[in-house]
């Protein structure tokens, strides 16, 4: 729930409460609009939802008859108990008022899918946003900004006594982005994430362990060892799951995007160097949900043999605005991670809702194999669009909705607490993973001398089959590791696996136990994973290279992934993995010439242009348009040179230029820049440009190289495309085309259905020729007064064409056909560059807006004075399910222009073309993103 994606929620259009509120809510007035919350009864909410037909859901829990009050974060202990962390205090603490955020356990104790029992385990925690339990669930660790603590019932009664911190430290700057999504790992560790603006420096007996925004921290409660395990540019870490071989998938809730975790845990430096640019390139391709489907909580997935195996396996999260509902998507192996499908499509997700006070902010299965479903069931999650005083932030209410099978049985968890090792080991595996889970957490919190003797044992015995051996072979090996006990032999067993999935999974185990074997020993299984012939196992071994004790030997070998086959995912770690290892022998200039061309196209442009130019540089800055024309000219100087003799020189930079498209832009610069006299001396190259086929962008360059160079036609015969020669005398600068290429132009300009794609070069090339001025601008400007009401984009492209034309020559009566061309750009934190920005009134205005930032963004140029009333009114649009298809723009007569909604993934800029009011004035221009517009926002003066 990020404030950089997900601080504006649901306003709510509201007509009247079912039900008795506290006296400040029901009453207020000061609700936008003057509305308020339609809170339903749980009778009256339940019958709002739509679930798969297969499917049906049941109220297990609700406020009417338990302390559930803004419920955020759950999980059940191996009792089939299920423990909630309430937040009233949310959005903040009030001087004076006590803060009762609590841990409360709901019990189900006759079965019948209801929750008959409750108990509150504790009460006066801060903002409880992350919930494990342990020890048979006489102990839960728990947020309690801004410390991480250990709640425990030490006498078994069901409520905490003793309360300890055991780490401080964690950023609090945002309160919502606090350590949450709880989740204890195979390996015995607890994950859990942070968000954006965090800053962390939380004090271990090992030493300090920093994380700059968001992160994915691995924490031993035994020893207390905390560590980043993955850090990547996202939004805010709301829950992390792992499946039966130990792959973890992470949820970032702002932004609703979903991640295998291994692509994000190479090794790095404090602070990650441009984390977030370097996310912004590779967002959409890592993640293995789509886009557009925010904002989410938690993740979970459906491994309980009470759903179908058509479904089985199946990842489910959710979202909580504009959609509200749980989304579930079938996961496939793909490369080095999952690819996702919905095979029912989006018309069947499991769960949806016309109710917007639904929030589900966790699911989980739980004791009997049914999905359970937290539900915060708020009118406002988070605090950012809103008022902290906002009264619509209810203290009051909460929901656990329980999701059936309609004619599956239900699958109910066997006796864990207390129960035998061996029976313990034999549920291990177990296809309804929480059974597996909780007794694998069950072992892991007991004595290793208790387990460890019969899990060798165990290990001995014959398997039913050779899945069944990988199973046991694979939790053996977390057992071992829980308790922090290398059995190195078992290690190596397993790494020569003819399953992936096995080999995968020791890897992931084999970067704790390094330290415990030889650096060459090590380093040799490494290496066996990097050529391994499958892409997972090639990424957990090259981000173990990251961890090896020594990088100077392990740089070169992670170079031997350079060979093989790499997806979106694989190059994240890649990158990543170099880039650490690199700075830790000695920079780039010392790396392997492999490593150093893989690594160029990440450099910035600085350090770049600041390396002594090689023949890779070279060519990697000439893909490059914002290094500019000096920069590639230099470039193009030194391919020239080392090219050899002078004769060829053209001929060898363009066939270097011609080997990527990304070198396109650049091989134009350098037709277009070649010296005329060496253009002459390649009739036959400039030829072969000319050729159908070849992209426009080079047949037109090579024109205008031509029509620079004053080569015949008759030696090389000129393209035949109007079009493609009127954007040929373009390129060739004024006064450089034939003359007899005029008379085909303007006529060309009485198209008898113009179209913008075809008619803009047209005009681009009429003003191309000096001695037909006072021809070409009468053409351009009645063109541009003509297309005025009908196409604003020919008579705009008309305009731009006559600033071709020396102003000195314009007639008076062409004064005020300017067009003026404006830029504004979204920046980060939250502001519009320029603020302002002046034309004249009635004048054309093209405007450019670009945003760069990982947030929603749009422009929209409104009334003076109807600033607020527009605002207000784009606020209210975040409750409808259509508001951001409609961009959050009112249907409002104040609304003058405006473009839509741009974020990552997408275009990052729209042009607006139009003209300015013929009303001087200060009209603003604000982004009408839900709450935006209230610091987001300028002033476009429109003077006389």
């Amino acid at each position: 729930m990020s404030p950089r994606f997900f601080h504006t929620t649901l306003s709510c259009l509201l007509l009247g409460t079912s039900f008795a509120l506290p006296l400040e809510v029901a009453h207020a007035t000061d609700l936008v609009g003057g509305e308020y919350p339609n809170l339903m009864p749980p009778e009256e909410a339940i019958t709002k939802f739509r679930l798969h037909p297969d499917y049906q859901i049941n109220l297990y829990a609700s406020e009417v008859e338990f302390p559930l009050h803004s419920p955020a974060a759950m999980t059940f202990d191996s009792e089939g108990r299920l423990w909630v962390g309430n937040i009233p205090t949310q959005p903040h603490a009030k001087p004076g008022v006590p803060i009762k955020d609590s841990v409360i356990i709901l019990e189900d104790t006759d079965r019948d899918g209801k929750a008959d029992k409750h108990t509150v385990f504790y009460e006066g925690l801060y903002l409880p946003l992350g919930l494990a339990v342990t020890d048979g669930g006489r102990t839960a660790y728990v947020t309690d900004e801004p410390n991480l603590v250990r709640l425990h019932d030490s006498d078994g009664d069901g409520v905490a006594d003793e309360k300890t911190i055991v780490l401080s430290g964690f950023g609090t700057e945002d309160n919502h982005h606090f350590i949450s999504g709880f989740q204890w790992g195979p390996d015995g560790r607890m994950y859990f994430g942070q968000g954006l603006f965090l800053h962390s420096q939380v004090e271990t007996p090992y030493g300090p362990v920093r994380a700059h925004e968001a992160a994915l921290f691995r924490f031993d409660h035994r020893d207390q060892h905390l560590e980043v395990f993955a850090s990547y540019g996202w939004s805010n870490v709301w829950g992390v799951v792992f499946n039966q071989w130990g792959d973890a998938f992470l949820a970032d809730a702002s932004p609703a995007l979903n991640y295998y975790v291994p692509h994000t845990t190479s090794n790095f430096t404090y602070p990650k160097p441009d984390k977030y640019v370097k996310f912004q390139q590779n967002r959409g391709a890592v993640s293995f949900t789509p886009e557009g489907r925010r904002p989410s909580c938690g993740n979970e997935l459906l491994l309980s043999e009470h759903f179908p195996e058509e479904v089985r396996g199946w990842y489910v999260t959710n979202q909580m605005k504009g959609w509200h509902g749980l989304r579930w998507y079938q996961l496939e192996e793909s490369g080095s991670g999952v690819v996702s499908s919905q095979p029912y499509g989006e018309e069947n997700e499991l769960l949806t809702t016309s109710d917007i006070m639904f929030r589900p902010v966790a699911q989980q299965i739980g004791p009997d194999g049914a999905l359970y479903v937290l539900d915060y069931y708020n009118p406002i999650v988070g605090h950012t669009t809103y008022s902290f005083r906002d009264p619509r932030h209810i203290k009051t209410h909460g929901r656990v909705w329980r999701i059936t099978h309609k004619t599956r049985p239900l699958v109910w968890q066997p006796k864990i607490l207390g129960e035998p090792v061996e029976t313990l080991l034999s549920y291990l595996g177990n296809p309804n993973f929480r059974t597996g889970y909780f007794a694998r957490r069950e072992l892991q919190e007991r004595k290793p001398e208790e387990v460890l003797p019969a899990v060798k044992k165990w290990l001995a015995e014959a398997s039913d089959s050779p899945e069944a051996e990988h199973d046991k072979q694979i939790e053996a090996l977390w057992l071992y590791q829980s308790f922090n006990q290398p059995e190195l032999g078992l290690l190596k067993e397993l790494l020569a696996s003819s399953d992936h999935h096995v080999r995968t999974a020791a890897l992931r185990v084999l970067r704790y136990w390094q330290e415990n074997m030889e650096p060459d020993e090590s380093l040799a299984l490494l290496k066996a994973g990097v050529l391994d012939a499958n892409q997972r196992v090639r990424l957990e071994a090259l981000v173990n290279l990251g961890y090896h004790a020594s990088p100077k030997d392990a740089l070169p070998v992670a170079a031997l992934v350079l060979d093989q086959d790499m997806d979106a995912g694989m190059m994240n770690a890649t990158r990543e993995t170099l880039f650490y290892l690199v700075n830790q022998t000695g920079g780039i200039e010392n790396a392997p010439k492999a490593v150093d061309e893989f690594m160029l196209p990440f450099s910035k442009d600085a350090v770049l242009t600041s390396r002594k130019l090689t023949e890779a540089i070279a060519e990697e800055m000439l893909k490059r348009p914002s290094l500019g024309r000096a920069e590639h000219q230099r470039a193009i100087d030194f391919l020239v040179q080392a090219s050899g003799s002078q004769g060829s020189s053209l001929a060898a930079v363009v066939g270097r230029l011609q080997k990527e498209e990304t070198q396109l832009p650049s091989l134009e610069t350098l037709l277009l820049t070649w010296a005329p006299a060496e253009i002459a001396k390649e009739p036959q190259l400039l030829k072969d440009l000319l050729a159908d086929g070849k992209p426009s962008g080079i047949r037109t360059a090579a024109q205008a190289a031509l029509f620079r160079a004053k080569v015949p036609e008759a030696t090389v015969p000129a393209l035949t495309s109007p079009t493609l020669l009127a954007m040929a005398a373009s390129k060739a600068g004024r006064g450089n085309a034939p003359e007899k290429y005029f008379p085909l132009f303007a006529k060309s300009m009485q198209m008898e259905k113009p179209l913008l794609g075809a008619m803009l070069p047209i005009m681009g090339g009429l003003a191309s020729f000096p001695s037909h001025d006072a021809e070409a601008l009468k053409m351009l400007a009645d063109t541009a007064e003509k297309f005025e009401e009908t196409d604003i984009g020919i008579s705009f492209a008309a305009l731009d064409a006559m600033k071709r034309i020396p102003a000195a020559i314009w007639p008076p009566e062409y004064a005020n056909k300017t067009l003026n061309k404006v830029t504004v750009t979204a920046t980060p934190d939250l502001k519009f560059t320029p603020t302002e920005f002046s034309v004249k009134a009635g004048s054309a205005v093209e405007l450019l807006f670009s945003n760069p930032d990982s947030m929603y963004h749009n422009l929209v140029i409104v009334n003076e004075g109807a600033l607020d009333e527009v605002g207000t009114k784009a606020d209210l649009m975040a409750a409808r399910p259509d508001g951001l298809d409609k961009n959050y723009v009112p249907d409002d007569p104040n609304v003058l222009h405006w473009t839509p909604q741009i974020t990552l993934g997408i275009a990052r800029s729209h042009v607006l073309k139009f003209f300015a009011p013929e009303k001087p004035g200060e009209y603003p221009y604000i982004c009408t993103f839900p709450g935006h517009w209230r610091v987001m926002r300028g002033v476009m003066k429109v003077t006389e």
